[in-house]
């Protein structure tokens, strides 16, 4: 069994991408959906020039990496030319989606609905970086559950990945406020080794719904999931399956 990371990023640095290679291939990760570490990038609402050039370094990784990588459309919505650069790069290099999408502005204004029109007439999902917070944050570009519910709603037909419920916050809180959609998925990367969210995922949004993903911490999402009180069935629906049907693989 080969697990499929569903949330990853590729490094500015060679060498930092020698290391997450080496790390997915030691905890037997066969595939990676990444995008580039936003912040190897100048700013969160980085050029259209810089944009093109972190997307061609993903490229570059997935095809020297046998296809290990399969790369994910970073995009600053700010920037009318991203649209065309998201089409030339699923259509012409193979990538898998769009996202993830950062903190450059909401996810529901015009400028970021025009790449889930765009996923839509594609059929590719959308990766949406999302914080689940208890507290405030001086962010006003970044995404809450209640606006990952906005544009699942507006857009039944994309899949819409909502990410990292276990990088910290009211993961309660978002999973009540996605259940509903059936065509949002949560990804359990991230840092917090808290108990209970893999089994209150599954049991809110069915075992279905539930992606197994690093954000390149791998030790803790395999943690998480192995210490998981689940059925080995649904263990290897989060490991790799889920991801295969939401990516179409």
């Amino acid at each position: 069994m080969r697990l499929v990371d569903a949330h990853a990023h590729v490094f500015a640095s060679d060498e930092m991408n020698a290391r997450l290679l080496k790390a997915a291939e030691a905890f037997n990760v066969g595939r990676l959906y990444a995008s580039i570490y936003p912040f190897d990038l100048s700013s969160l609402k980085p050029p259209h020039d810089e944009v093109r050039r972190a997307n061609e370094l993903v490229a570059r990784l997935q095809r020297e990496s046998g296809r290990l990588v399969r790369g994910m459309v970073y995009v600053n919505p700010l920037n009318r030319e991203d649209l065309r650069l998201a089409r030339e790069l699923i259509e012409r290099e193979g990538f898998a989606g769009i996202g993830e999408l950062y903190r450059a502005c909401k996810p529901w204004r015009a400028e970021a609905l025009r790449f889930f029109e765009l996923a839509e007439e594609l059929g590719v999902p959308v990766l949406v970086h999302t914080a689940h917070r208890l507290y405030p944050r001086d962010r006003p570009g970044e995404a809450t559950p209640d606006d990952v519910a906005r544009v699942a709603r507006r857009f039944p037909k994309v899949k819409v990945i909502m990410a990292h419920i276990t990088g910290g916050g009211d993961w309660e809180y978002a999973l009540e406020v996605v259940k509903r959609y059936p065509n949002v998925y949560v990804d359990v990367g991230g840092s917090v080794p808290e108990a209970g969210v893999v089994e209150r995922a599954v049991e809110l949004l069915g075992p279905r719904k539930v992606l197994f993903a690093s954000d390149c911490l791998f030790a803790e999402s395999v943690g998480r999931v192995e210490s998981a009180e689940l059925p080995e069935e649904h263990k290897r629906m989060i490991y790799y399956r889920n991801a295969r049907e939401v990516f179409g693989e």
